[in-house]
């Protein structure tokens, strides 16, 4: 009786030291999208693939919104409070690059797109071993799933730089941060995957909010464009503007109406539609607007103009002055507050992102049906035209041309020389995409911090203080495996 009481006591114990061994050994890469497999979460048909890459794509669209527009547009001096010193919501500190700033604006974590890049790596891994799969279907899968996961590890790797390299939907290791020139190589064969599989053109319904062979190609460009491959970012935007399909918006009086959603111009955008249960609360809309759009004050703003976040009046007619002709002033920002001498200190509404829900609940704030978008055909039209002016290619009346034709389109005036063209397409692009989570990237890119955010040092891109710092949190639970930035150290 003793052995077998004693061989029990050594299995429970080996079973309960495996058990604390295989739950101590998570990592901070670990998903939480799927844990160990199952045969309830298992993947065995082309079905389960769309269900899962639906998955994926609301993962997406839970993290970028609120990460790039106060990363992309915030730190990039763009928006602020009324005040300075009162009435100062959390996230105007962030232009000031602190540590504090950034990192209680959730700057520090990098959860939310593993988790998207875990759900692709997830896909990956079953498509292969499903054996009834039409051919068109199953390419698109792949393409879709490769996408996602480039976009990605794109925003990790111009958020912090050297990031963890994770492959596989469940994995139970400690992963140290990459090179950022291997997660390029990483994002650029997941891109070219992308290419390959997916067409130019799906469903309408699926218009602009599911991966194409446009998308890819336009993120490609954009990582060409970020390590200075003007060469090649020029090719592959022009693919995107003479065979994706794109048109421009026309109706300059209904410029808004790209925020709906599914534009002719628009490439890739996160859907949002109360009909697909697609409406959540995001924080984007309502740090932006205030009433009718929005009425509770439980998180410091939508009921108060007080909280508001808007450029001021001098980076408005730094964009537009006073005299010059451009619909974008009126589009872009809500014509009825432009001039509203109730608003303090005369700030406006920006208003790319007022579309409601019809009838919804204002004070839920889960109402908002714009679209939050990635990147539209201006955007690329512009950075093809800031590679062509660039020395290696120089092209510059090409340049001027695609600048003309997106100023066009808002009967601004057209650009006729003089002055600095690349700093000119730097404006344009910072009139155009404002709120898009754009500027700060393109600052960054073109190595300009120091000529139009409060990041000044000279030798800022050397030392990087443009990188974020990474979550203590992460660190730790990595057995700093994962070091710190070294400007944040």
């Amino acid at each position: 009786m003793n052995k077998i009481i004693n061989r029990k006591s050594k299995l429970i114990y080996i079973a309960l030291m495996s058990f604390a061994l295989l739950f101590s050994c998570k990592k901070i890469l670990n998903p939480d999208v799927i844990d160990l497999p199952t045969d309830a979460n298992a993947i065995t048909s082309a079905a389960d693939v769309d269900k899962t890459l639906a998955a994926a794509y609301n993962f997406l669209r839970i993290v970028v919104p609120d990460k790039v527009f106060l990363m992309g547009d915030m730190r990039a001096n763009v928006f602020s409070s009324y005040s300075q010193s009162s009435n100062t919501r959390t996230e105007t500190l962030i232009a000031t690059n602190t540590s504090a700033s950034l990192l209680n604006n959730g700057g520090g974590d990098w959860n939310g797109f593993y988790r998207v890049i875990s759900q692709c790596n997830l896909i990956l891994e079953k498509i292969p071993t499903i054996s009834i799969y039409d051919e068109v279907a199953r390419k698109k899968h792949i393409g879709e799933a490769s996408f996602l996961r480039a976009l990605s590890y794109f925003y990790l790797a111009r958020f912090w730089g050297d990031v963890p390299i994770n492959l596989k939907s469940v994995d139970f290791s400690n992963i140290p941060r990459s090179p950022q020139v291997d997660v390029f190589k990483q994002i650029n064969s997941d891109l070219d995957v992308a290419i390959a599989n997916l067409q130019i053109v799906y469903s309408s319904a699926e218009k602009a909010v599911r991966a194409t062979k446009g998308a890819a190609w336009a993120i490609k460009a954009h990582v060409a464009g970020w390590n200075q491959d003007y060469a090649s970012c020029e090719k592959l935007c022009d693919s995107v503007i003479t065979r994706g399909q794109y048109s421009l918006v026309t109706d300059t009086n209904n410029l808004v109406s790209i925020f709906v959603g599914k534009s002719t111009e628009g490439i890739f955008e996160l859907n949002f539609d109360a009909n697909l249960r697609e409406v959540q609360k995001n924080r984007v809309y309502n740090r932006t607007l205030g009433r009718p759009y929005y009425t509770d004050q439980s998180d410091g703003g939508g009921g108060t103009e007080n909280f508001l976040l808007s450029p001021t009046r001098a980076q408005l007619e730094q964009l537009f002055p006073a005299g010059t002709k451009d619909a974008r002033r009126f589009s872009w920002f809500i014509k009825e507050y432009y001039k509203n001498s109730k608003v303090p200190n005369d700030r406006v509404y920006f208003g790319k992102y007022r579309t409601l829900q019809s009838k919804g609940d204002t004070t839920s704030q889960n109402i908002n049906e714009s679209n939050i978008i990635i990147t539209r055909l201006p955007d690329i039209m512009l950075l093809r035209a800031e590679a062509l002016a660039s020395p290696s290619v120089g092209r510059t009346a090409e340049a001027i041309t695609l600048l003309n034709t997106v100023r066009g389109r808002a009967k601004a005036y057209a650009y006729a020389g003089g002055g600095n063209l690349q700093d000119t397409i730097l404006l344009e692009r910072k009139k155009e995409l404002i709120g898009e989570g754009q500027y700060f990237f393109d600052l960054v890119r073109t190595r300009k911090l120091n000529k139009d955010s409060k990041i000044t040092s000279t030798d800022w891109y050397e030392k990087g203080a443009w990188l974020l710092p990474i979550n203590q949190t992460i660190i730790a639970k990595s057995n700093f495996v994962i070091t710190q930035n070294d400007f944040w150290k």
